[in-house]
C-alpha cells in the first residue's frame, strides 16, 4: 500500500505475466473512471471473472496485491512467507498466489502473480468502504498513463497523449519500479519517489529530515499517526513547508510530513521524500515509464490550500 515495497524479483515475475486485450483506436486501449478515497485513487476490477473488486492505484506497488479475503472469495491457493514490509515499522507476513485475469476496464491482465497482504488495518482506520488490494507498476511499465484529475479517470493508451501548451516535461528515473525524480525541498537538491499510494502531499524520509534538521525547524504538530501502511501506523511532524520545486513548478503551503519512523520503507531509502496523492491531485499528469517521462498540468485543484487529514480513530 503506501509506499509499498515488495521483494523485486517477485515484482519482475508479475511484468513477465502480462497480456494485451481489446486495443482500441487511436492507441486508446482503456478509459478509466476512478474515485478518490482518503487521497488514493480507487479504481474497480474483476478478477477471474468475478467482482467487483476496488484497487488502488499505486505506482508504489510493483506488481499486483490482493486481500487473504479476495484470495478466499476467488478459491486461489497462496503460499504465505514472513518478511513483507511498507511504510510502517514492523515486517508481516504476506503471501503470493496467481490469477488468471485481472481486467480494469477494457485492459486485461493475463496469468497474474499478486502479492497477498492483509489490509484491514488500512482499511478500517483510514476509512475505505471497500479495500480489496492494489496495482501498480504493469499497469505503468508498458504503457502511457493519463490521470485526467480533472474528469476522474484513467486514460491507457498505447501512444501518444496530447498535452496542453502550459505543460512541462519532468525526466523521469526508476527506483527499482518506483518512479523517482527531480525536487527542491525548502532550497535542498533531492530526490523523490512519486507514489500514487501516498495518502499524503510531501513525506520527507527518516534520514533526510534528521540530516536536514527539519524536526522542529517550523511550527508542527509532533511525532502524530499520519496513516497507516503494511507494518502498521505511520509516525511524523506535521508541518507547513514554505518552498516546493518539483514537475517544473514552484509551489508553497505544501502540508508535509517528516517521518519518525525507525523501520520500514521510510527509513530504508535513498531518496529524501515522496510525492504523494495530497500533492499529485493538482495535476493532470501523462506517465510514460518507456520514455522516461512525466508530463503534468495544473488540475481544478492546483490552487486548493492545502490541509492535513488525520486518519479516523488515530489516537495522537
Amino acid at each position: 500500500m503506501t509506499s509499498m515495497r515488495i521483494l523485486r524479483a517477485f515484482a519482475m515475475s508479475v511484468c513477465a505475466c502480462l497480456a494485451l486485450a481489446n486495443a482500441g483506436e487511436a492507441g486508446v486501449i482503456a478509459d478509466v473512471p476512478f474515485n478518490y478515497v482518503d487521497n488514493r485513487m480507487v479504481v474497480a476490477c474483476t478478477m477471474d471473472g468475478q467482482g467487483p473488486f476496488y484497487l488502488i492505484v499505486d505506482t508504489g506497488d510493483p506488481g499486483v496485491t490482493i486481500t487473504p479475503e479476495v484470495a478466499r472469495k476467488l478459491a486461489i491457493p497462496v503460499r504465505y512467507r514472513s518478511g513483507g514490509s511498507g511504510a510502517g515499522n514492523n515486517t508481516v507476513r504476506f503471501g503470493t498466489t496467481k490469477l488468471a485475469d485481472v481486467s480494469v476496464g477494457s485492459l486485461s491482465f493475463k496469468n497474474t502473480e499478486a502479492a497477498v497482504f492483509d489490509l484491514s488495518e488500512i482499511r478500517t482506520k483510514l476509512g475505505f468502504p471497500h479495500l480489496d488490494g492494489s496495482i501498480g507498476y504493469p499497469l505503468f511499465e508498458r504503457y502511457v498513463i493519463f490521470v485526467n484529475v480533472d474528469r476522474s479517470t484513467i486514460l491507457v493508451s498505447s501512444g501518444r497523449v496530447k498535452t496542453p501548451a502550459n505543460a512541462t516535461m519532468t525526466s523521469l528515473g526508476m527506483n527499482g519500479t518506483t518512479p523517482v525524480v527531480a525536487a527542491k525541498i525548502d532550497g535542498i537538491t533531492t530526490t523523490a519517489i512519486v507514489d500514487t499510494g501516498d495518502r499524503s502531499s510531501l513525506t520527507l524520509f527518516t534520514p533526510f529530515a534528521k540530516r536536514n534538521g527539519f524536526y522542529g525547524k517550523y511550527p508542527s504538530k509532533a511525532n502524530i499517526i499520519t496513516g497507516y501502511g503494511i507494518g502498521g501506523p505511520v509516525r511524523a511532524d506535521v508541518f507547513t513547508l514554505p518552498s516546493l520545486d518539483v514537475l517544473g513548478t514552484h509551489l508553497t503551503g505544501i502540508v508535509t510530513r517528516a517521518s519518525r519512523q525507525t523501520g520500514g520503507a521510510f527509513v530504508e531509502t535513498a531518496q529524501g521524500a515522496s510525492i504523494g496523492t495530497g500533492l499529485l491531485k493538482r495535476f493532470n499528469v501523462v506517465w510514460n515509464y518507456r520514455n522516461k517521462t512525466i508530463v503534468a498540468w495544473p488540475s481544478k485543484y492546483f490552487n486548493a490550500t492545502d490541509s492535513f487529514v488525520a486518519p479516523k480513530s488515530a489516537p495522537q
